[in-house]
């Protein structure tokens, strides 16, 4: 199932680390993609990731879009 994982911070650095830790967990089937942006005001920058992945559905786990 595809999922979307976002994170926001004031640090490009604080971004990088919570990808990473989120991309190390077992969660994560397949990546499919990152995007970044960034909103600069009043001389304060925050950072925003989404993250989308495929999950990495577990043996015996039903997928609840099967009954939809």
């Amino acid at each position: 199932m595809t999922r979307v994982k976002f994170y926001n911070n004031q640090q490009l650095s604080g971004i990088e680390e919570n990808i990473n830790e989120f991309l190390k967990k077992e969660v994560v089937k397949e990546l499919i993609d990152i995007k970044l942006t960034v909103l600069s005001k009043n001389g304060i920058d925050e950072y925003t990731s989404m993250i989308i992945y495929e999950e990495n559905m577990k043996l015996g786990a039903e997928d609840p879009q099967i009954y939809e």
